[in-house]
């Protein structure tokens, strides 16, 4: 028996791998669902998401559970989320304005990280918002929102193989340890197939090019989230964000991805619809 084997490695990995899949098997048809649902039932589903989200920042920032600042932005996302589900987006996202500064004002009276607290409306709630936005207030909302599913799912699955299989050097030893570049390829060229299979399945339309092109701009997207909320990790000194979802800790480790997919979706969708405006 080798080292490796008895230190119990391969085991631990195996069972992290199917934790892993035995989540996926769980959430990914209640995700499916509630996109074709849509309307208030998917609002209700990313309101529920957000909001262990928000439970998770503050308590990574704060050190402690149900903090004020918790409180203060559960409160706004709850309102911000009424008003994207009946479609009134402006109004939702001065609410999450508001959840901001109520966040960071609670944080600053009890001597805590304002700045961060503040951050999280900026960090959770505004791509929630805008996820329902995509999903409601866009032409062609499901298969766009089903489109960035797939790419962030494919993103995730690219980037766990290539690490896994392929490893090689680091992307930031300090930040993520664990990251290796041959993980981010695998991420970009599988969200890339996520386009691909969009175009052919989804859109079929002969935008098949360009399609492929936003499978690995948003996987990109999607690996820079996941660095990104590592990089939060290692700051405030946490290994996952919760427990909530068995092989992949919290759920902010498993959304941070979508975070940056959808704040990149919704950006150029916007401000796209903005020119056309103009143009018109």
């Amino acid at each position: 028996m080798s080292t490796l084997e008895k230190s119990g490695r391969p085991t631990a990995e195996k069972d992290s791998l199917a934790r892993r899949a035995a989540s996926a098997a769980v959430l990914i048809p209640i995700a499916i669902a509630a996109l074709y649902a849509g309307g208030a039932v998917f609002a209700a589903i990313v309101a529920f998401a957000s909001t262990l989200m928000i439970f998770e920042w503050t308590r990574m920032i704060d050190g402690r559970d149900f903090s004020a600042s918790f409180y203060a932005l559960a409160l706004a996302g709850a309102g911000a989320f009424a008003f994207a589900a009946a479609g009134q987006f402006v109004w939702a996202y001065a609410l999450c304005g508001v959840g901001a500064l109520a966040s960071g004002l609670a944080a600053a009276i009890a001597r805590r990280r304002w700045r961060w607290a503040a951050f999280g409306a900026a960090y959770v709630l505004a791509p929630s918002v805008a996820l329902i936005w995509l999903r409601s207030d866009t032409e062609n909302g499901r298969s766009l929102v089903l489109m960035l599913f797939l790419i962030v799912w494919g993103a995730d699955t690219g980037g766990y193989m290539g690490g896994r299989l392929v490893g090689g050097p680091k992307m930031s030893p300090v930040v993520s340890p664990a990251k290796t570049w041959a993980g981010a390829a695998g991420g970009v060229i599988m969200g890339a197939l996520a386009g691909l299979v969009t175009a052919l399945f989804i859109f079929q339309r002969s935008e098949t090019a360009f399609l492929v092109v936003v499978g690995a701009s948003l996987g990109l997207a999607s690996i820079l989230g996941d660095t990104a909320e590592s990089a939060f990790k290692r700051i405030f000194g946490v290994k996952d964000a919760s427990g909530f979802i068995p092989g992949h800790g919290g759920v902010l480790d498993r959304l941070d991805g979508m975070i940056f997919a959808t704040t990149a979706m919704s950006l150029v969708l916007y401000f796209h619809s903005l020119v056309g405006r103009f143009e018109g």
